[in-house]
């Protein structure tokens, strides 16, 4: 009887070891992505006016837009903070009703605060493309009218 008690401790006491082990690299992971999705927004509001331009040359006038993706980050390792970045956002009108445009924006700085556009591609999205699927929401969360934190590290 009591060698019965003992292997069902053991059972137990690995499942809770095998499923500990098999859940934290996922929490760390989605930690990780969460914290750089939050960095890549705190990028693409620095570059919202290019944007804005962007819009503006194109359409004439602003239209509504959100952030899709970065494509390729450059760095320029001769000089220093020189950077040459190209991101997608996506361009409708009204309360995200069609047509869709997705902008994909060439930008670079001459110095840490003057950026300025060096290429704009722009491709209206076919009725059966679906732009959730190549745009991400952005990682602020909304709730009960306030503004939830993203958990952030602490400034020395």
């Amino acid at each position: 009887m009591r060698k019965v008690g003992i292997d069902l401790r053991k059972l137990i006491l690995i499942s809770c070891l095998i499923t500990f082990i098999g859940i934290t690299p996922v929490q760390a992971e989605n930690k990780d992505k969460g914290y750089e999705m939050m960095l890549e927004d705190i990028i693409y509001s620095f570059l919202s006016p290019l944007e804005s331009k962007a819009i503006k040359d194109y359409f004439g006038e602003i239209y509504l837009s959100d952030f899709c993706r970065f494509v390729n980050v450059k760095t320029k390792p001769d000089q220093a903070y020189r950077y040459e970045i190209t991101y997608q956002f996506i361009t409708y009108e009204r309360a995200i009703m069609p047509p869709y445009h997705l902008f994909t924006l060439k930008v670079e700085n001459k110095s840490p605060v003057d950026w300025v556009i060096k290429d704009v591609k722009v491709r209206k999205l076919a009725e059966n493309e679906d732009y959730t699927k190549m745009c991400r929401k952005p990682r602020v969360v909304w709730q009960s009218k306030r503004i939830r934190e993203v958990p952030t590290k602490e400034l020395p």
